[in-house]
């Protein structure tokens, strides 16, 4: 695994440098060109690229009208029908849509764009009525900041926080739960089809679930707040083979805090289990749209390592069909992890055994399994329904005991949503969410079930 990390980072740090060659060398050529008589050619060229570059930003700021938005209570990101004043990317922007093949501008003193939105999620929550547990309150379900702009086309940043969550830096990569990301993106190249991203970034995980907007998402499934870490300090290099096909490397932390912390944070001993070496991993992913954009795929391989010796796995197929007044999403997903980290399994594992202090220990070879589907549908220019389905499953491979699918998970909402304006990401809805966790019947563990009315709002604010 270390040897896969290393290579991958030699792969990262040459690339860049030949593209900074590359371009030193069309620079010269430029001005070599002007010095033998092409100036006026060279300046109608400058003004043919500035106009394609303002026709290319204006595309892409009405597409992101239509098709925009970036995760759960814990975690999240998608895509909702939407339209927006501006074009204001929530989470991180498709990589489709950051390629432009315009020559690079002089530096500028400054940042030349800088926006702001607020992303906000309000309701009154009704909780398990007709139970004990029964519990009705107003709740600020979601508040987040996105600062987001560019120094010029080539390079630009974003800064997203979440108010409601802890700001204490984590042990491992010196972030918070509080910030989502926080990082520099940078196109080289020729015709600009490469780009590097550095910093705190969402996992180029195949998830449209994921690539939601976060306060569109009135539930999210284990696999989002749970067995995926969403938001990675690392490094992304992409390439794209035309406006439509992609391809990206990312390297990341595997999670964001240590091993010891992180096992003992949730109530687990670390057993004989060693701190990896190099506890970090990699997205192997592809991204792709067809049929006039209506059809979208990311599809993505991960490899990482968390303890010593024990590696993990994953795939994950993300399928969208999307037009300006339907959107439907299919992910499919399968995680072997080498030590259990998601915890899920362990925590039923543990309490199945009955075991207490020193003896609760995380898991090996444990496989989850999901299926997650949503479908929006405008029934009038208006009025939109939202419909949500998934069910997980969880495997312990090294325990017959326990054996296949002992943990099964059902996640499940229908909302009627009201819009009021055309061009602003404002909703009001009334929705029904919930959530059924069942054992099988040779664990003796009684189903978790809990259920929710809410009436509410959501807005994407764009401030600036």
């Amino acid at each position: 695994m270390s040897k896969i990390i290393a290579f991958l980072f030699i792969v990262f740090c040459s690339v860049p440098a030949f593209a900074v060659g590359s371009l030193r060398h069309c620079e010269k050529e430029r001005r070599g060109n002007l010095l033998v008589g092409h100036e006026p050619q060279a300046r109608a060229s400058e003004k043919e690229s500035k106009a394609f570059l303002a026709g290319s930003l204006h595309h892409h700021a009405e597409e992101r009208r239509g098709n925009l938005l970036g995760e759960a209570q814990i975690a999240g990101a998608s895509f909702q029908l939407v339209s927006l004043d501006k074009a204001t990317d929530i989470h991180d922007a498709s990589p489709l849509d950051t390629i432009h093949t315009v020559p690079t501008k002089a530096e500028p003193t400054k940042a030349e764009l800088f926006n702001l939105d607020v992303l906000f999620r309000a309701a009154l929550n009704a909780d398990n009525l007709n139970q004990e547990s029964a519990r009705t309150r107003m709740n600020l379900d979601d508040i987040r900041l996105l600062l987001h702009g560019r120094y010029n086309e080539d390079l630009s940043y974003k800064v997203r926080f979440r108010l409601n969550r802890s700001f204490a830096p984590i042990a491992l990569d010196n972030s918070s739960a509080a910030l989502d990301y926080a990082y520099i993106d940078y196109k080289f190249g020729k015709h600009r089809n490469w780009s590097m991203t550095l910093g705190k970034q969402s996992a180029m995980v195949g998830s449209y679930e994921f690539e939601n907007n976060p306060i569109y998402e009135l539930i999210f499934t284990d696999y989002i707040n749970h067995v995926v870490n969403l938001f990675v300090v690392g490094g992304k290099l992409s390439y794209a083979i035309n406006p439509n096909q992609s391809f990206h490397v990312q390297l990341y932390n595997t999670v964001n805090n240590t091993l010891e912390n992180h096992i003992q944070n949730n109530g687990f001993s670390k057993g004989d289990l060693k701190q990896a070496k190099v506890p970090m991993g990699a997205y192997f992913t592809w991204v792709g749209a067809f049929a006039d954009r209506k059809i979208h795929t990311k599809w993505s391989y991960n490899i990482a390592q968390f303890a010593q010796g024990h590696t993990n796995h994953g795939i994950a197929l993300a399928n969208k069909y999307q037009t300006a007044k339907q959107m439907v999403y299919l992910d499919l997903n399968y995680t072997k992890q080498g030590v259990d980290h998601a915890l899920l399994a362990s925590q039923a594992i543990n309490d199945f055994y009955a075991y207490t202090g020193g003896d609760r220990q995380l898991a090996q070879n444990v496989v989850y399994k999901s299926a997650i589907a949503r479908y929006d549908q405008f029934i009038t220019t208006k009025w939109e329904l939202a419909l949500k389905g998934g069910i997980e499953s969880a495997t312990h491979g090294d325990d017959e005991t326990v054996g296949k699918n002992f943990r099964t998970n059902y996640t499940y909402f229908a909302a009627i949503q009201h819009k009021p304006f055309k061009k602003q990401d404002l909703r009001f809805y009334l929705g029904y969410i919930g959530n059924t966790v069942s054992y099988a019947d040779r664990l003796a563990i009684g189903d978790k079930k809990f259920n929710r009315l809410a009436l509410g709002g959501y807005f994407t604010i764009p401030v600036l």
